[in-house]
């Protein structure tokens, strides 16, 4: 798998997890522990998956579901507003802009700019977060000693 899929795919998982495990928290509430712990199964991987586990998974990761969601929510707002520079930015005056004077010199600092930031901003922060939720779903997934 190459690095950016394997890039996407993380932040993808560590974006999911906040609202697929509100979701399965509720599904657990609703007695469908079933569905529940089939889709955090998919959203977190591994098996081992029961109603109490998907609502420990939720309490013990929450910190790190909403940090991974406020960081890639972030970033796909930003991609949007910088790669479409022009179509946000274009009644304004342009020209004294990052890479003005014309418009395609602003959209390519803009967007050549995002890329880098982007590129870090994935590859760093929100892997580590995405391997601090699959600690957590580990520890919770784990067979208990008795």
């Amino acid at each position: 798998m190459s690095p950016i899929r394997r890039t996407v795919q993380t932040a993808t998982r560590a974006f999911l997890a906040l609202p697929g495990g509100l979701v399965a928290v509720l599904l657990t509430l609703t007695g469908q522990s079933g569905r529940a712990a089939r889709l955090q199964g998919r959203i977190a991987g591994g098996p081992g998956w029961t109603g109490g586990r998907v609502l420990g998974r939720a309490v013990l990761g929450l910190p790190l579901d909403v940090a991974a969601f406020a960081l890639v929510g972030y970033a796909l707002f930003n991609s949007v507003r910088n790669f479409a520079y022009p179509v946000w930015y274009l009644d304004t005056d342009y020209h004294q802009a990052w890479g003005g004077p014309t418009m395609a010199g602003v959209w390519a600092v803009h967007a050549g700019g995002w890329l880098l930031c982007l590129a870090v901003l994935l590859h760093w922060p929100v892997r580590w977060l995405a391997k601090g939720q699959q600690a957590v779903g580990r520890r919770v997934t784990a067979p208990q000693d008795k």
